[in-house]
């Protein structure tokens, strides 16, 4: 999971909404393939302290990405472990102030903007992405996504704007200055109050580095080592890596090169 992940962030607002969209994906997944079955409770009342503990979760970051994947994990009934090498969260999200993307959301009905997922999908292949499987998950869950942010965190998104390479007015904000740090620190607020009415199926730690991945026999990620107070620690369950994007990494070494080399052509503003 990460900022970029569909190898376009020519779009303003693009960058806010991967990471909101593939955070929900893999905390989905984690719940329904490694955890086992419970109960949907809404964030707002495990924050009250409603629920009790499960097996868990290990979420490696801790930007927009990662706590999207928190709260996704916990409202469906799982546990989470957040590891942030970090004093503090925030990540990069925090740092953006376009807005986020969305089609055919609740604010769009309301003022009455036509858009359409195919119009969504066109416009991102127009700005130069070459998965268009990663741009059709992304776009179909870009409406549900923002309707859950504003639904589950209060927050107001009700300003649109029209940035450029759209054809429509989708790039969602509110009257807050910057959109990134607003949302971002919501899903942080939440978690973190999870975390207090009930430690047992949340923990955020800072200043945690994880220095590698567990494998099983047969190659398959079983867990993390991680370096918290100068100690080597260990957790085991499902990871989630939300650890951020490659940014403006254009050296021959860097990770962009070895992984990705077909984006190095691709412009950014990170």
């Amino acid at each position: 999971v990460m900022g970029g992940v569909h190898g376009n962030n020519r779009l303003g607002g693009n960058s806010l909404l991967d990471c909101v969209v593939y955070g929900r994906i893999t905390g989905k997944d984690a719940c329904k393939t490694f955890l086992p079955a419970r109960a949907n409770v809404p964030l707002k009342e495990l924050a009250l302290g409603r629920t009790e503990p499960n097996r868990r979760a290990i979420v490696v970051g801790g930007g927009l990405a990662g706590f999207s994947a928190c709260n996704t994990i916990l409202e469906n009934g799982g546990s989470v472990l957040l590891l942030d090498k970090s004093a503090f969260c925030g990540g990069n999200s925090s740092k953006a102030t376009s807005g986020i993307n969305g089609s055919c959301t609740k604010t769009q009905k309301r003022l009455g903007i036509k858009d359409s997922n195919e119009l969504f999908e066109f416009d991102c292949m127009k700005g130069g992405s070459k998965n268009p499987q990663l741009i059709k998950t992304m776009v179909e869950a870009s409406g549900p996504s923002v309707n859950w942010l504003m639904d589950n965190f209060d927050l107001d998104l009700s300003l649109l704007a029209r940035m450029g390479g759209h054809s429509v007015e989708r790039t969602h904000r509110g009257k807050e200055r910057f959109p990134g740090m607003t949302i971002t620190y919501a899903e942080m607020q939440m978690a973190e109050s999870i975390s207090k009415a009930l430690p047992d199926r949340c923990q955020i730690m800072n200043k945690a580095r994880v220095t590698s991945l567990i494998t099983d026999d047969e190659g398959e990620v079983i867990g993390v080592r991680y370096t918290k107070d100068g100690k080597e620690r260990t957790e085991f369950g499902p990871v989630i890596l939300a650890t951020g994007g490659f940014g403006a990494d254009f050296s021959k070494d860097g990770l962009l090169a070895k992984y990705r080399p077909d984006l190095l052509k691709l412009s950014t503003t990170n």
